[in-house]
Order: structure tokens, then sequence, then C-alpha cells
């Protein structure tokens, strides 16, 4: 009988110490995956002068650091053709300067060939950005969309997701390329949650 009950009181002993080895090792990736992925949000406003537009593009610059990023970017975008912005999108080299006409509120296209660039700027050309997209079922933490901004006097095209961030140094400049990936689910879940 002595036997049974210190052979009972082993197992659960070994059970609890067995979950609480998995808990440490489940909060250890969890630390191993927020110390990988950095949760960025960058906001470009409509207009802008020249020292704050330096400042975004610094921010941007900074990326070639972190390596793996989750962006949340937003730019702006007037809400009629002509109106001032403060940076450029384009998409697969075609300016999308048209206001609500290039950024209606909805899904814009993603997919394998289509990429989305910002820069140079006229007053601050140090930063060449390379956003590419991968299909949404690839990917299917990334997003690229227009939104609508209360008050109607603009939209704001909006890009979210996990990227690998490869940089390369040009004459004056750096060029940044975002390339998606999808982390598994744990890490994307954790970052995504902010914890």
């Amino acid at each position: 009988m002595m036997q049974k009950s210190i052979l009972v009181a082993w197992l659960a002993m070994s059970v609890f110490l067995s979950g609480a080895g998995l808990a440490d090792a489940d909060q250890a990736r969890q630390e191993r995956a927020l110390a990988v992925f950095q949760k960025l949000q960058i906001s470009v406003p409509l207009q802008s002068d020249e020292k704050q537009q330096a400042a975004i593009v610094d921010r941007l610059v900074a990326l070639q650091d972190l390596h793996f990023v989750y962006l949340d970017l937003s730019i702006d975008f007037p809400a009629s053709a002509g109106g001032r912005q403060s940076f450029t999108p384009y998409i697969n080299g075609k300016a999308m300067d048209g206001g609500a006409s290039d950024c209606p509120a909805g899904l814009l296209p993603m997919g394998p060939g289509v990429t989305y660039e910002l820069g140079p700027l006229a007053d601050y050309n140090h930063l060449l950005l390379s956003i590419f997209t991968g299909a949404r079922s690839a990917f299917p933490y990334n997003d690229v969309s227009c939104e609508y901004v209360s008050g109607g006097d603009h939209g704001q095209m909006r890009v979210r997701g996990f990227f690998h961030v490869m940089a390369n140094a040009i004459p004056t400049a750096v060029s940044l390329q975002l390339r998606p990936l999808t982390p598994p689910f744990d890490a994307a879940s954790h970052v995504l949650a902010g914890k």
C-alpha cells in the first residue's frame, strides 16, 4: 500500500514538473518571438514640413537594423486629385497621387507581382522603400488597403504585416526591401497581441 502511494505521488509530481517545464518552454518561445519581431506603427500625415519628413524617413530607414518587423504603415491621401501630400506611394512603378480615385476605400491588390514603393522625396530623398506583397492566402497576417478617414477630407493607404527587411546602400540614400513572411502562429499571435 505504501509503495502504491509513493508511486501515485511520484507520478503526480512528474506530471506537475513536466507541465511546469512546458510552461517555461512556451514562455521562452514567446519571449524569443517578441525579441525577433519588433512591432512598429508609423503614420505619414497628409502634409508635413521638411523636418517632419526627415523624422519619418529616419524611422523608416531604422528598419534596416531590425531585420524582422511587424509594420503598420499608414499614408494619408488627399480627397481629390491634385491635392498636396507628403509622400507619394507607387504601385508597380505608377504614382498613386490621384487622391480618392487612386485609393478608394477597400482592399488594394496583393500578389507575387505587386509591389508598393515610397520615395524618393523631392525635399528629402534619402530613402527608397519597396514593399513586396505576395498573395493574401500565402501571407494571412499581411494586408494592403485604403481606409476612409472620418471627416472625408482625406483617405489613408495602410500596409500591415510581417516582413523581412533587406537593405542596400545607394548613393546618399538607403534602399529598403520589405519581403513578406509568415511566422508560426504562436509567434504571430503574441506579436499581434503586443504581450
